[in-house]
């Protein structure tokens, strides 16, 4: 579920990019997935770098006119009516006053419904003015956190409330109003008749954007503390700060450390006590800086305008989005730490701006292209490939914060717009789209999924692996009357997957939960959740993570979904749903490399040095080295770097394990052209093609290998 479907009261300002083609649900056919856009704030003085903090559904950002900022997108609040009433069959009610109008035409200017008499049997509760409703069903009205009636998808079509058994408004029935004024109620039938008994609490949101300090010098950057307490700020005056969000102003900062020269995107690694940050400047540098005595080290130098940033986990690679004088000549590179090898991952690039990790596999990075593409590009690091994500934004758009699998938002100049894309899940779509971001239908028979060119989410020719999520339609479901669902794999396999998430009991804090299967009369079955319980679930719910290492590796299943009404009776569901075939490849890449030899003579082990005649510079160094993949689903790409910094030479050579690749050999010569003595990096990287439905790619079964030597003048 995306963040527009969960905040339904916002409404996307006919910006839609990417592709979105026709559900045809006579055929059962899913073309592609789509993304939207929709602007949450505009006005704002000029919103570069962010943070998104999930447990609170904050971004903090700045604001390059001084201000440290947030954006909530679930606000306090507070009842600004209260009370039960009987709403008389004609009347009209006001839910911002509670108070019960009476009849008449026009309808009242503040009344947000009306018990509409169509005749003695047809009756409904029609949204009047500008209100908006939904019906929620019988449920607990006590139980629906205050914050859930902001992630309802609202419409004009009214509830029926007919004397006969299609009647909807049944004692115990709950409905929502987004009310004329913009506040948002829920209101419980106590008892039905002509004359309608009802209990109601009207909510006002604060508002969810706010200047948290001010006094600044031009913010470029914010990352938030780990405590809680604090954030990190990157000032382009020069500065590393640590603000207290207690006293957030820029009176009350702790200058860490000073004197750069107009630095970026900020990375902090907290746990090792380092920050990183990157200058802008024709020949600018990466430094890390030691958050306890403010420290710079420059671990690379000479790139060409860096603005962003991203590092691996491990800290052996940093990734760069470099400018240039031309407009369109920016570019994504990755480097070796410490400085070594440059890779070009995307270039052509205008105006590249920051960079975030699209999830933890560190398999897609996102990076922003400024006016006048004004986009979001996503980067395949192993490939190489990148691919638009959204257009249209607004002007200057600078960094991305991931929500969930299928939400970003942007901060631009003056406006945060949210980006939402992957698989559509609403009323009138398939029940049972995918697995992922891939549509069903883009799943071949024999079990590999290849998404359409230009799709937000590009695999080709893809095994699966790891944990798969199984996309479950619920609004759908909820339409239908469906109550509880079975996964199924192989025919048989009823699935009993369970994974741990966050559920917000009270509408304002997460607190973990799992979700999971429950035992009815012996058999186990997922519980459709309602619509308020799909706003409080974070991220939003898949039909469950399907574990596929529990399924025959190297081979294909079967994925099927049956749903059951309320008595445990499995519905007839037309046209028949999908059984999705997947080939499932688990298995880990590997890779190997070998000591360099020259002239039969093998690089020494301990010290890594490899002697040559400097009379016979046409000998050949040889590096043999492996890459595989025991169903030979996977690319590799080996390099041998020599120097630091980007500054000496590469030599790079990949492809699919499928062709074995033959050993290195390049001689003496050419390795060290004016150098006498130089220093060698040789690696080989094995990527698996296998995807997660949700990654690209599983990075977790991918293989690596590296090896250091000198080419010395020796015998």
């Amino acid at each position: 579920m995306t963040m527009t479907q969960l905040i339904g009261s916002r409404k996307p300002q006919n910006k839609v990019n990417g592709r979105m083609e026709v559900v045809d649900k006579e055929q059962n056919i899913l073309a592609s997935s789509s993304t939207a856009t929709t602007q949450l704030v505009s006005g704002l003085g000029g919103a570069i770098g962010s943070d998104f903090l999930p447990a609170q559904n904050r971004l903090l950002f700045v604001e390059y006119n001084g201000k440290l900022s947030r954006f909530d997108l679930f606000p306090a609040m507070s009842i600004v009516s209260q009370g039960s009433a009987v709403l008389k069959g004609t009347f009209a009610f006001d839910l911002d006053n509670g108070t019960e109008q009476a009849p008449g035409a026009p309808i009242p200017p503040g009344a947000d419904v009306f018990w509409e008499q169509v005749t003695a049997v047809t009756r409904r509760m029609v949204p009047v003015n500008s209100a908006e409703i939904i019906n929620l069903g019988v449920t607990t009205f006590g139980s629906i956190p205050a914050q859930s009636l902001l992630t309802l998808s609202y419409g004009v079509t009214p509830i029926d409330g007919n004397a006969d058994p299609t009647n909807k408004l049944v004692t115990g029935d709950v409905f929502a109003v987004k009310t004329t004024q913009g506040n948002y109620a829920k209101v419980l039938v106590t008892s039905y008749g002509y004359n309608l008994n009802i209990q109601w609490v009207t909510y006002k949101a604060a508002p969810a954007y706010a200047v948290l300090g001010t006094g600044y010098l031009q913010p470029e950057d914010v990352a938030a503390s780990a405590d809680g307490v604090h954030v990190y700020m990157i000032e382009r005056a020069g500065n590393l700060l640590r603000v207290p969000l207690a006293s957030p102003n820029r009176a009350s900062a702790t200058v860490v450390s000073s004197g750069m020269t107009a630095p970026q995107q900020l990375v902090l690694d907290e746990a090792h006590g380092f920050a990183y940050v990157v200058e802008y400047a024709a020949a600018g540098r990466l430094l890390k800086i030691n958050l306890a005595n403010g420290a710079q080290t420059a671990l690379l130098s000479g790139l060409s305008f860096p603005v962003g940033l991203a590092l691996s986990a491990d800290g052996q690679t940093a990734y760069v989005s470099e400018q240039s004088a031309s407009s369109t000549g920016g570019a994504v590179n990755s480097y070796s730490l410490p400085g070594a090898s440059k890779k070009v991952l995307a270039s052509g690039l205008t105006q590249p701006f920051f960079l975030t990790w699209a999830d933890d596999t560190e398999t897609t990075l996102y990076v922003t292209e400024r006016s006048p593409v004004n986009a979001v590009m996503a980067i395949n690091v192993a490939a190489a490939s990148k691919t638009v994500i959204a257009t249209g934004l607004a002007n200057m758009p600078s960094c991305v914060a991931v929500v969930n699998p299928g939400t970003l938002l942007v901060t631009t100049d003056q406006t945060i717009e949210e980006v939402s894309f992957g698989l559509v899940m609403a009323p009138g779509a398939p029940l049972f789209p995918g697995i992922g971001f891939i549509p069903f239908n883009y799943i071949s028979a024999s079990g590999f999924a290849t998404t359409a060119p230009g799709s937000s989410f590009q695999v080709t020719n893809a095994p699966f692996a790891g944990s798969l999520p199984v996309m479950v339609n619920f609004l759908e479901a909820i339409a239908i009357g469906a109550a509880y669902y079975q996964i199924i794999t192989n025919g048989t396999d009823v699935r009993t997957d369970q994974y741990n998430t966050y559920y917000a009991a009270n509408g304002t804090n997460y607190t973990p939960r799992v979700f999971q299967t429950q035992t009815i009369n012996g058999q186990q079955y997922y519980k459709v959740p309602s619509l308020v319980e799909l706003a409080l679930w974070y991220p939003g719910l898949p039909g469950c993570y399907l574990d596929s290492t529990t399924l025959p590796n190297a081979t294909t299943s079967t994925i099927a979904v049956k749903f059951y009404d309320a008595n445990l009776n499995l519905m007839t569901i037309q046209p028949a749903l999908p059984t999705i075939t997947v080939y499932i490849d688990n298995s880990p890449a590997k890779a190997g490399i070998s000591v360099p030899i020259l002239n039969n003579i093998s690089a020494t082990v301990a010290c890594g040095y490899l002697p040559y005649d400097p009379t016979h510079k046409a000998y050949d160094v040889s590096i043999a080295y492996t890459a595989s993949q025991p169903q030979g689903h996977a690319n590799y790409s080996f390099s041998v770097i020599r120097g630091i910094g980007g500054n000496g030479a590469s030599w790079n050579v990949s492809g699919p394990v499928t062709v074995p690749p033959g050993p290195f050999q390049d001689t003496v010569a050419d390795l060290l052209k004016t150098c006498n003595i130089a220093g060698f990096a040789a690696s080989v990287y094995v990527a698996t093609t296998a995807t997660t439905g949700w990654a690209v790619r599983a990075g977790g079964l991918d293989a690596s290998a590296s090896e250091a030597f000198v080419l010395a003048p020796g015998s």
